[in-house]
């Protein structure tokens, strides 16, 4: 056999892998400036301003174009079903994006920080909207959503979820003054309200939580109100709001985050119950504390094309022509103070609809109006339904300190939250058939001595007889064991350590007994 022969055949097969080899290569590096590999797009190299995602990408990656410099406008090929976190993160010139209908998944700060982002179209296919998406984009003013999307709409300056339950995202740009978060709300998402430069004053719709960030970095916020149901107040949920003066707290509200006013003003009011879990916070941190408003907010309302100042938002949500110096143009409220603690000052509410309560005392969640009743019917608030055959409304009679006796309906089976807080009752003989006492329910009823809880009972809420002397009595009395135990085994309260094991006894424990 010639050797020459034996000796070409592998030179011939290495030049022939060299060829595929660079073949393959050339595939990989024919889109040019964009890094691509097994469908995620890693990387962006080039300097235009307006680009198009190549169709080989399925998934713009993590950090893609972390602080770009030169994108103004970008195009995503209909190959584009996800874009992950931080993707266009701080992306200083871009100005218009549009996300088509293959694009399910937006992740958590995938534009955050677009300072110069103006227009921003979701298609009907995005599902999963990240946190923060569009927070801290200045020049945002509202977002819009596909009225074919199944899964998100948009209304205002917001995105929800298809039936609003959820706010996702406010933009950041939004020329309104004043925010109230639609009563269905729920939930809102982290980072959600995230530096709005202009929001001044926001009414919170009994929010369970308040999430982590929810509200940072809003430099023109003067005024919060939030409202029962709220429960907590997370983790720096409104650090960095430099003149923020006034925060309404409901009696609701037993957690507050260390850090969730971190970066506010010393002097920032909180507006509370006295004896409330808000006071108590608020003592430690040395807020000064107010059971009324201290001060009126005028917020002031921008024309959304020129952004200049066109009034002052009024008691009936309309706009009146002119602006206070304090509130002119420059995007801030304004707080009028008045130190004599026997003044009600007027406190800016809002709905979805817009303001709905001005020149009103408000006390914690209440709002007092008075009315000219002219040639209008005046009901009397205490002529309302309270009560039905077996259940008790949540703050029922909350606050009615002429309270002294109720008479319970042998059908009642739910007693809502609140629903006695602070009255004065005295004793109370609860039916057999009562099932469930909801959070707080007869908190702080300073004189109520004597309790008879039915062994029907097998739900009681957080603090639902904390702060009463009934209560009180078995705290300080060691013979009366450590453990309070009532209704259908429902563990109301420990003294000492929480034991490891519980009793067999227990068939179900109070909520916040044992954290």
């Amino acid at each position: 056999m010639d050797k020459r022969l034996i000796f070409l055949i592998p030179i011939t097969a290495v030049a022939m892998v060299l060829l595929i080899g660079g073949i393959y290569y050339a595939n990989a590096s024919s889109e040019g400036d964009f890094n691509v590999t097994g469908g995620v797009l890693h990387s962006y190299n080039g300097t235009s301003s307006k680009i198009t995602i190549p169709s080989t990408v399925e998934t713009v990656g993590r950090d893609a174009f972390l602080s770009n410099p030169y994108i103004e406008e970008v195009y995503f090929s209909d190959s584009v079903t996800r874009i992950d976190e931080s993707a266009f993160k701080d992306c200083k010139a871009l100005k218009s994006v549009v996300i088509p209908d293959s694009i399910a998944t937006l992740g958590d700060s995938a534009f955050w920080g677009c300072s110069a982002l103006e227009s921003v179209s979701i298609g009907a296919g995005l599902k999963n909207f990240g946190n923060g998406a569009f927070s801290d984009c200045d020049s945002l003013k509202s977002i819009d959503v596909s009225a074919d999307n199944p899964y998100l709409t948009s209304m205002g300056s917001a995105v929800f979820n298809k039936n609003c339950s959820k706010l996702y995202q406010y933009a950041s740009g939004s020329l309104s003054g004043a925010y109230g978060i639609p009563e269905n709300v729920e939930d809102i998402a982290r980072y959600a309200f995230w530096g709005c430069d202009n929001l001044q004053s926001v009414t919170i719709n009994g929010i369970k939580k308040i999430p982590e960030y929810a509200f940072s970095n809003c430099p023109a916020l003067v005024n919060v109100s939030m409202q029962v149901p709220t429960y907590e107040i997370g983790i720096g949920a409104f650090s960095g709001c430099s003149n923020l003066v006034q925060v309404i707290i409901p009696e609701s509200v037993g957690k507050i985050h260390e850090s969730a006013f971190d970066g506010c003003p010393e002097q920032m009011y909180v507006i509370c119950d006295p004896y409330s879990y808000a006071q108590l916070y608020a003592d430690e941190h040395f807020y000064p504390v107010s059971a009324r408003p201290v001060f009126a907010v005028n917020a002031v309302e921008y024309d959304p094309v020129t952004a200049a100042a066109i009034g002052t938002v009024q008691p009936d949500g309309t706009v009146q022509a002119g602006v206070s110096d304090s509130g002119s143009g420059t995007g801030t409220g304004s707080a009028v103070y008045n130190n004599d603690p026997n003044v009600v000052h007027d406190s800016l509410r809002v709905t979805a609809e817009g303001v709905i309560l001005g020149n009103s005392p408000v006390v914690s969640d209440k709002a007092y109006v008075q009315v000219d009743a002219g040639d209008f019917t005046v009901v009397d608030p205490n002529n309302l339904p309270k009560t039905e055959n077996t259940k008790i409304a949540d703050h029922a009679y909350y606050l009615d300190q002429t309270l002294t006796t109720f008479d319970f309906n042998p059908d009642l089976k739910t007693i809502g939250d609140f629903a006695f807080a602070r009255t004065h009752l005295t004793s109370i003989v609860l039916p057999e058939g009562v099932k469930s006492i909801g959070e707080g329910a007869f908190y702080h009823c300073d004189m109520l001595s004597n309790v008879s809880i039915p062994s029907s009972v097998e739900h009681i809420g957080k603090n639902a007889f904390n702060f009463t002397p009934w209560y009180n009595s078995w705290m300080e009395n060691a013979a009366d064991g450590d453990v309070l135990v009532v209704g259908d085994g429902v563990l109301i309260g420990i003294k000492g350590e929480k034991p490891e094991i519980l009793p067999s006894y227990i068939k179900s424990v109070a909520d916040g007994v044992l954290e």
